[in-house]
């Protein structure tokens, strides 16, 4: 071995060993300092979040809302949009740090007091190679949860994923319904996005989302995958392809629930949010009805509060089935042995535990150290990325349209640390596998990818570690407890790699890169066998553990299809843990949506009115467009109809905004969103009777009713149809 081959082997191993010790530093300087350099990316008069709320023992709420995650933001914000309503948001953790706000801060966000720090068990199987022999597992300890702490890709899954919840019993979870929740959340601001796919983004909502059209050095690399589909919506109906990514993201800052539902400029008083405020139990009476919960507030008190309406849980797919059991809903037999009472047996709380198992694999580039001055460039590119990524969704099988593996191509120059810091301290791998990982990129470009397996057949399990609110959960990922899984995701990867044999990579003369994994030093390189030993032993996660307490029909699932816990009544659940099969691509997009269609659910059982105070200071979902009725022409009467009136209160006539209308001439009323699909309404035009001269109302954020503001109707089509009272006026 020739002395320079010795010397980077030396220069490797001693960035693994100080790549953990200077990540603990860097973390420490960031909580000390984080408000200096960041000031000058982030607006101060936008970082304004939610105060402390002085809320007493035995204080009664309407809702209360456990978590302000990626979904208990959203559902929050949504409720105390009606302000007759008083709404308690309850969060273990406290402000997301300054850091969590710039993009390229992710990482440093991971075993810190915003993170959860939960580790998974080793089940002496999987995950081998980590060098604790099981996976962080990171959840978001802070106001946005793990919104406040993802990568923030944006990825809503395929359309066959939301057929798959209906078919098993989610009615109303279809791709078309969900599409519109989705919208509702999203302000598209990348106008090539729009146009390439224009029905199925929207420009209104007040989520910001962006692509990013990465430079020149980047964009070669997407001819590595040009024998696939390339296309620029990683969303569009077509899953299938590589691409680059949309983030969550937007002027310079992360567009997390808690920047984009909880800090607004004119915040509804109606809202109360407790921090660092950690929930204990679920209340439930004799009834089996939902009445309140436990709280342990900052000053270590133990306070009760009572809902008046409705209890949603919102704590995510780990700690919703660990509250679920400190409530004696669950498994008779596990809350037996750890010494709790059991108010409802629900078996199903805890299982089918889901994630995306990932594997890393790398490829050589271009040979070299010319690419090295690129990593430079990552320092004025704070307000992006940690570093620029390539997504692709394959399949095995031609023609089904469902992706079996993504991808996470991160292109890097030589001389990179980045992928030395994923592997040692984001993935936590054995340093000899990092050492290889830190000495093949040292004169060469890289591929970096994480492959992951995306349609699980595996399942794992939450459990309680005891009956302490504040013990760790055991969660036992299951990963590839069903051989299947195995053979999958290895096919998965000598899938990915065959695009070393194609044109751009094959003229690099690109390799695969042996990581030297120690559990699989006796397997012939590159093989099936070597690849399924890979993986097994590799396997980390990426943060999607969802399906702990899935919807469906009954005896198959803790949730109905209005999330309604099944045995409980007034107790409601909207995170993560309520998809019954895992969506194929991150899952942080479809939990804001959850807790989009989630809030139109509530709503829809409690508003007797339609025309009631709504707060439009922080109403950020426009009017849609309502539907014309049967034989009744839209346009005849646009001219007697003004297109934008004030907005009144029907019991106190007062005034509460403006409201403002637009027309379609289609022949199909569409109920709002959660209820059903579009249907012909079922009386005539002479019902239809005189204006409402106070001008128009919408439901809150539902659908606007046709251009017309009054109707007679008989109670049973009102319900069904409106989802009000029979005394309602429009």
């Amino acid at each position: 071995m020739a002395w320079w081959n010795i010397l980077d082997s030396y220069v490797a191993i001693a960035e693994v060993k100080v790549m953990r010790p200077v990540m603990w530093l860097l973390q420490l300087a960031l909580a000390g300092m984080s408000w200096l350099p960041l000031r000058y990316y982030i607006p101060t008069d936008t970082y304004y979040l939610p105060h402390h709320a002085k809320v007493f023992d035995r204080e009664s709420f309407d809702f209360i809302v456990v978590g302000a995650g990626s979904a208990g933001a959203v559902v929050a914000a949504r409720l105390a949009e009606m302000l007759q309503w008083r709404v308690l948001l309850i969060e273990a953790g406290g402000d997301p740090p300054l850091s969590t706000e710039l993009p390229s801060f992710t990482p440093f966000v991971a075993n810190t007091e915003f993170d959860w720090n939960y580790y998974t068990e080793d089940d002496g199987y999987s995950s081998q190679a980590h060098r604790t022999k099981n996976i962080r597992f990171t959840q978001g300890k802070m106001l946005g949860g793990s919104s406040s702490a993802n990568y923030m890709y944006y990825v809503r899954g395929n359309s066959q994923d939301y057929e798959m919840w209906s078919a098993l019993g989610a009615v109303g979870w279809d791709y078309r319904n969900v599409t519109d929740y989705f919208k509702k959340s999203e302000s598209m601001k990348s106008p090539d996005i729009v146009r390439a796919s224009p029905q199925l983004h929207s420009t209104e909502g007040p989520m910001g989302v962006t692509w990013i059209p990465w430079d020149q050095y980047t964009k070669k690399f997407l001819l590595a995958f040009e024998s696939y589909d390339v296309h620029l919506d990683t969303n569009q109906f077509d899953q299938l392809g590589y691409s680059f990514p949309q983030y969550t993201m937007w002027d310079k800052i992360r567009q997390s629930s808690a920047n984009v539902f909880l800090r607004r400029a004119k915040r509804p008083e109606n809202l109360y949010v407790l921090k660092n405020s950690l929930c204990t139990k679920v209340l439930i009476d004799v009834n089996k009805t939902a009445f309140g919960v436990e709280i342990k507030l900052p000053s270590k008190k133990i306070i009760h509060t009572h809902a008046t309406k409705e209890i949603i849980l919102s704590a995510g797919a780990i700690n919703t089935p660990k509250l679920l059991m400190l409530s004696g809903i669950g498994p008779r037999g596990h809350l037996t042995e750890k010494g709790i009472p059991v108010s409802v047996d629900l078996p199903l709380v805890g299982s089918n535990l889901q994630d995306h198992a990932a594997t890393i694999v790398i490829l050589t580039g271009k040979k070299g150290i010319e690419s090295a001055y690129h990593n430079f460039k990552l320092l004025a590119n704070l307000h992006r990325s940690p570093t620029p990524t390539i997504m692709g969704f394959e399949t095995l099988n031609d023609g089904t349209g469902i992706p079996d593996y993504q991808t996470f191509v991160f292109p890097l120059p030589a001389a990179t640390l980045i992928s030395t810091m994923i592997c040692s301290y984001v993935i936590d791998l054995d340093d000899r596998i990092c050492t290889a990982v830190a000495e093949i990129g040292q004169k060469q470009e890289t591929l970096f990818t994480l492959i992951t397996l995306l349609h699980p057949q595996s399942r794992g399990r939450v459990e309680l570690r005891s009956k302490n609110p504040e013990a760790t959960p055991k969660i036992f990922t299951g990963y590839y407890s069903n051989d299947q899984d195995l053979e999958t995701h290895a096919k998965s990867v000598m899938n990915y790699i065959a695009i070393t044999k194609r044109h751009y990579l094959k003229s690099l003369n690109s390799t695969v890169v042996n990581l030297r994994v120690p559990q699989c030093q006796n397997i012939y390189f590159n093989t099936l066998q070597y690849w399924k030993c890979h993986i097994l032993n590799t396997a980390t996660t990426v943060w999607h553990p969802v399906g702990t307490c899935a919807m469906g029909v009954e005896g198959h699932s803790v949730v109905d299809a209005e999330l309604r816990v099944r045995g409980v009544h007034r107790l409601r659940i909207g995170d993560a843990s309520v998809m019954p099969t895992i969506t194929s691509g991150n899952t942080n997009a479809p939990c804001i949506m959850i807790g989009e269609k989630l809030a139109d659910m509530i709503k829809a059982t409690h508003i007797k009115s339609p025309m009631v105070a709504v707060n439009t200071g922080s109403q950020s979902i426009p009017p849609r467009t309502a539907e014309a009725v049967p034989s009744l022409d839209p346009k005849a009467l646009e001219p007697k109809l003004p297109l934008s009136k004030e907005l009144y209160c029907a019991r106190n006539n007062t005034k509460v905004g403006s409201v403002t209308f637009r027309y379609t001439h289609r022949h199909n009323y569409l109920p709002f969103p959660g209820a059903h699909r579009p249907r012909a309404l079922p009386f005539p035009p002479d019902q239809l009777i005189k204006r409402n001269e106070k001008g128009f109302g919408t439901l809150g954020g539902f659908l606007p009713v046709a251009p017309l503001l009054h109707l007679t109707l008989d109670p049973t089509t009102q319900r069904e149809y409106l989802g009000v009272g029979p005394d309602s006026s429009l």
